[in-house]
């Protein structure tokens, strides 16, 4: 007859001393005068995601020396982490930027009208029927559009004054968009920095969203021809003869994909960050982990990448200042 448990080391049933762990969980010390350097420490010991945004620090310092792909998707454009991209972009802290178009026609058209904040429970129809168009709690006016339109059609008659569809202009999303970011000259976007500092940018889906609606529009649309093949290559290439790279993702998708698969062409990313909400329950790339990437090769085997999983308006601001400010300038 099995022995019933009589006390707590009964029920235990410990039977190996194999495993240890060292580190003591500790969180931070209210008692102590708080400064943003021991506030970010604290996360080491906190536990839970407050670690793992403490690994994505140690894991982007290790990044400094290598080459960088940041990605985010629009909505990231959308809030308030523009301007922390842009910073980064003015001071070159990343070499490739990979966005979704709407990362790209955001990022122009907040330097032509301010998108506001709202809620994230009012009416759709109340918003449609007064002009806005609504992310989360933020919302966009439809007058933001109109100014967009206006600027980029003047893009448009200026690039392809001397185009037509028999001779037309053939140009890559890339070079479109560097030209974008040079014609916009304005400092608070990203695209200027991008243009001004030679930061590659790919947007693979450029044309789904508004950029695509304008483009519908435009009458003289047959006189330009966006060239996605030549920049798949470019975009392999910036890898291919690489010894060390690393990319910084907020969130996942297209965005996430187009630079793990890059990756491959060189054995995987030596360091790696990747935050969102997403799981891997469903099979979705979005919700891959570090080991799902490994297994296809874009991940490198021996790495310390790491997934932060939460809000990335929250948790890239962090890491931010636990890594980016200690020196404003790459080297």
């Amino acid at each position: 007859m099995k022995e019933i448990p009589n006390n707590v080391e009964s029920l235990a049933s410990k039977k190996k001393d194999d495993l240890e762990f060292a580190t003591k969980v500790q969180g931070l010390d209210l008692e102590e005068e708080i400064t943003l350097e021991k506030f970010i420490n604290s996360f080491k010991t906190t536990g839970f995601q407050s670690t793992n945004i403490h690994l994505a620090i140690e894991e982007v310092n290790r990044m400094k020396k290598t080459k960088i792909f940041f990605g985010c998707t629009s909505n990231m454009i959308s809030s308030g982490i523009r301007e922390i991209i842009c910073h980064l972009a003015k001071y070159k802290h990343f070499d490739v930027f990979v966005t979704t178009g709407g990362g790209i026609e955001e990022d122009l058209m907040k330097t032509l009208y301010d998108h506001k904040l709202a809620s994230f429970d009012l009416k759709g129809k109340e918003l449609r029927e007064n002009g806005f168009n609504r992310v989360g709690n933020l919302v966009i006016s439809n007058e933001s559009y109109f100014l967009f339109e206006k600027w980029f059609n003047s893009f448009l008659d200026e690039l392809l004054q001397d185009y037509s569809e028999e001779n037309p202009l053939i140009i890559t999303p890339s070079i479109f968009i560097k030209k974008m970011g040079e014609k916009i000259n304005n400092e608070k976007s990203v695209l200027y920095w991008t243009a001004k500092n030679n930061i590659s940018v790919y947007s693979p889906a450029l044309i789904d969203g508004s950029i695509g609606d304008m483009l519908t529009f435009y009458n003289k649309r047959s006189a330009l021809k966006l060239d996605i093949v030549e920049d798949i290559y470019r975009m392999n290439k910036e890898t291919m003869f690489e010894k060390n790279t690393s990319a910084i993702i907020l969130g996942g998708g297209l965005i996430k994909h187009h630079i793990l698969n890059a990756n491959l062409f060189k054995d995987g990313l030596n360091h790696c960050v990747l935050i969102n909400t997403a799981n891997d329950f469903d099979g979705s790339d979005a919700g891959a982990n570090v080991e799902e990437a490994i297994s296809w090769g874009k991940i490198a085997p021996v790495n310390s990448a790491v997934k932060v999983f939460g809000d990335a308006s929250v948790i890239f601001p962090l890491i931010v200042l636990g890594s980016y400010l200690k020196n404003r300038t790459r080297d």
